[in-house]
C-alpha cells in the first residue's frame, strides 16, 4: 500500500511539474502566434503596396516619357510580382526568427540570425542584378533606335546583344557583392563581352562608314554650292533645290533626283550656271 502511494504522490508531482512547465509557456506561445499572425499580415499589406507602387511608376512613365528614347522604358509585371513576393518573404523571415526567439527555440532562433544577418549583403547584391536589367532595357533601346536612325541592317539584333552584355556585366557584380567566388567566369565573361563590343564597334564603323561619308561630302558641299546653281555630279546635272545634312536634291531631266552627298569628293564636281543671285 505504501508503494502505491509513493507512486501516486510521484504520479502527482510530475503532472504538477508539467502542468506548471505548460502553463508558464503558455505565454511564449500565444506571443509566437500572434507574432506569426502579425508578419503574415503586415507582409500581405506589404505585397499589395509594392504591386500598387510598381503600377503608379508604370504610370508615371506613361504619363511623362511618352516619346523618346525611353518610351517603351516600364516595370514588366513579372519584375513588379517578383519584388512584391521578395518583400513579402522578407516580412515573414523577420517575423518568424522573432517568433523563435520569443518561442525560446534557440537551435532555430540563431540559425535564423545568421540568415537575417546575411540579408543586406544578399539584398544589395539582388538590387545591382535589377537595376543591371532596367539599365539594359534602356541600353537596347538606345542601341536599336541610333542604329536604326543610321539605317543600319539587324539593329534589333545588335540592340539585343548590348542588352545581354549590359546585364551580364550587372550579374556578375551581383553574385560577387553576394560573395560567392566568380573568378574564372569573370575571365570568361570579359573575354566574351570584349569579342561583342568589337564586332559591335566594327560593324558600327563599316555600316555608319557611307552615312559619315555623306556628312563630310554635305558639309564641304555646302560651302561651294547653294540652291538654285546647276552643277554637274558625276554624270548628273540638274539645278541645286536643296542641300540636306547628307545629300542635294537635283532637277534633272530625268526628273528630281537626290544625290548622296559622298559624291561630291568621289565623282568629278562641276558648277555648270551660277544661281542668278551669283551673277
Amino acid at each position: 500500500m505504501e508503494n502505491v502511494t509513493s507512486w501516486l504522490d510521484k504520479v502527482s508531482a510530475a503532472s504538477t511539474e508539467m502542468i506548471n512547465s505548460v502553463a508558464g509557456y503558455l505565454p511564449n506561445l500565444l506571443g509566437t502566434v500572434l507574432l506569426l499572425i502579425a508578419g503574415w499580415v503586415i507582409a500581405r499589406i506589404a505585397r499589395a503596396a509594392a504591386l500598387r507602387l510598381g503600377d503608379g511608376i508604370n504610370r508615371l512613365l506613361d504619363r511623362f516619357m511618352r516619346a523618346g528614347s525611353l518610351a517603351r522604358f516600364r516595370l514588366s509585371p513579372q519584375i513588379i510580382r517578383l519584388i512584391s513576393d521578395v518583400a513579402f518573404w522578407l516580412i515573414i523571415l523577420f517575423f518568424i526568427t522573432a517568433a523563435t526567439r520569443v518561442a525560446r527555440l534557440e537551435v532555430f532562433s540563431s540559425w535564423l540570425d545568421r540568415i537575417v544577418a546575411y540579408l543586406p549583403t544578399l539584398f544589395a547584391g539582388g538590387l545591382i542584378i535589377l537595376a543591371g536589367y532596367l539599365v539594359s532595357v534602356l541600353v537596347r533601346d538606345l542601341v536599336s533606335a541610333t542604329l536604326a536612325s543610321a539605317r543600319m541592317p539587324q539593329s534589333e539584333l545588335f540592340g539585343t546583344l548590348a542588352q545581354g552584355a549590359t546585364f551580364l556585366t550587372a550579374v556578375i557584380i551581383g553574385v560577387d557583392q553576394i560573395g560567392i567566388d566568380i573568378t574564372f567566369l569573370v575571365t570568361i565573361v570579359t573575354l566574351v563581352i570584349g569579342a561583342i563590343l568589337a564586332s559591335l564597334a566594327l560593324a558600327f564603323g563599316l555600316g555608319a562608314r557611307a552615312f559619315v561619308s555623306n556628312l563630310i561630302g554635305a558639309h564641304y558641299l555646302q560651302q561651294q554650292f547653294q540652291p538654285g546653281q546647276t552643277a554637274r555630279i558625276g554624270d548628273v546635272e540638274g539645278e541645286i533645290l536643296d542641300l540636306t545634312p547628307t545629300s542635294v536634291t537635283l532637277d534633272t531631266a530625268q526628273g528630281r533626283m537626290s544625290v548622296p552627298a559622298r559624291f561630291f569628293s568621289e565623282e568629278i564636281t562641276v558648277l555648270v550656271t551660277p544661281a542668278q543671285d551669283d551673277e
